[in-house]
């Protein structure tokens, strides 16, 4: 049977574009007269052609797709994409694997991608995510920001992912000193406004979609500076429809007044001591959270793509090894989070984050950071793609 419904419909696409043509662009007008003509043209050709193909569309009452004849896009017509994302399953991916059936969620995915994995990640891995923040930039006490980073293979990368699958891109902006270049910027309002701007101008002009802010981490001094920075940049932002996220630590909240000036808040839970990214610790990030007064919905979970030692007999807690080389040291199952003195986040802990996330009203999850991820059936990434599918 599928021979004889491809075959229709490309006869059907045929037919339909010289129908097009005799109309002389009025193919719209075409529901004025009902199917009957189009529909007639097409029984005329296929009696020409075979008495069982004529006999089938005679069967239908209704038109071509109550036959189970669909008319599937040329490799020429490519998929449309919103301004919002399309869902990252759309795209196929040899290295990774097709997906099929691609979930319509809101459930978002957001992944860091440092500048020096780039060369290691495959564009197609955007197939997974919602958001992908290119790390990183970094701010000037002046009030504008490096972006010596952004090489043009690096864009060139970016360009492929937005294009192609519908990610949005953000910028990753970092501090990484607790009085470094942010502090200085949040101190004065002039700076502020400037690297606001900056940012703005800098976003719309290279079409990216926003900026997350990692600072790690402003001290007393500087949180109610860093709250008005957050204003200042929503101000320049929200016109434009750009989007601004800050990465913050359980460990070192905003003050409550920052979080309304933000559209997402990328929860680092990780790096704890001992076991540094346990299920339990999560779950506990998000409700100490929530208590201060942040929208759940604002909430991305961050997930780690790594493994720290945990144990005095084994590596010390410093000693942080990707997912990928664990598995490709020790090939651990799906269901341990442990191996040889590492804790780390498997296929099923991952899978009951995300579920976790969606329970308790989340935007989504955050990943750090997808270049420390495997590919095929241990992809971490899949595995939270295969989870935001059973939302439906």
């Amino acid at each position: 049977m599928m021979p004889i419904m491809l075959y229709l419909g490309v006869k059907y696409r045929e037919i339909r574009k010289n129908w097009q043509s005799d109309l002389g662009g009025g193919w719209k007008k075409l529901a004025e007269f009902g199917r009957t003509s189009i529909r007639m043209k097409i029984i005329r050709f296929l009696f020409r052609q075979s008495t069982l193909l004529s006999l089938l569309v005679l069967l239908s009452s209704c038109g071509l797709t109550d036959l189970g004849v669909y008319i599937v896009p040329t490799p020429n017509e490519a998929p449309t994409k919103t301004s919002s994302g399309t869902s990252p399953e759309n795209a196929v991916s040899a290295s990774l694997g097709a997906v099929s059936a691609p979930a319509k969620s809101n459930f978002e995915v957001a992944g860091y991608l440092p500048r020096y994995q780039i060369a290691n990640v495959d564009p197609s891995v955007a197939r997974y995510l919602t958001d992908l923040v290119y790390f990183t930039f970094w701010p000037t006490s002046s009030g504008g920001f490096s972006k010596d980073a952004l090489l043009p293979s690096h864009l060139s990368f970016l360009r492929e992912v937005k294009e192609r699958y519908g990610t949005r891109i953000l910028i990753g902006l970092t501090d990484q000193q607790t009085n470094g270049p942010l502090a200085h910027v949040c101190d004065h309002s002039s700076l502020r406004t400037k690297l606001a701007d900056g940012l703005a101008s800098y976003l719309t002009a290279m079409d990216f979609d926003g900026v997350a802010i990692d600072w790690e981490y402003p001290d007393s001094d500087h949180l109610h500076g860093y709250t008005l920075l957050l204003e200042a940049i929503h101000q320049a932002f929200a016109p434009l429809g750009l989007k601004l996220t800050v990465a913050i630590s359980p460990s070192h909240p905003l003050e409550p007044e920052a979080y309304q000036w933000v559209n997402r808040v990328h929860v680092m839970s990780y790096d704890d001591w001992g076991r540094h990214s346990t299920l339990a610790n999560a779950a506990a990030d998000i409700q100490n959270l929530v208590s201060q007064g942040v929208e759940p919905s604002k909430l991305q979970l961050g997930v780690p793509f790594y493994g720290r030692g945990y144990t005095d007999d084994g590596p010390s807690w410093n000693d942080a090894v990707s997912y990928k080389l664990l598995q490709q040291r020790f090939d651990p199952p799906p269901n341990k989070d442990t191996v040889s003195g590492y804790y780390f986040n498997g296929i099923e802990t991952v899978k009951e984050k995300v579920l976790l996330a969606k329970s308790e009203g989340l935007s989504g999850v955050m990943v750090w950071e997808i270049g420390q991820d495997t590919t095929g059936s241990t992809s971490l990434l899949r595995a939270i793609s295969e989870t935001r599918r059973a939302f439906n």
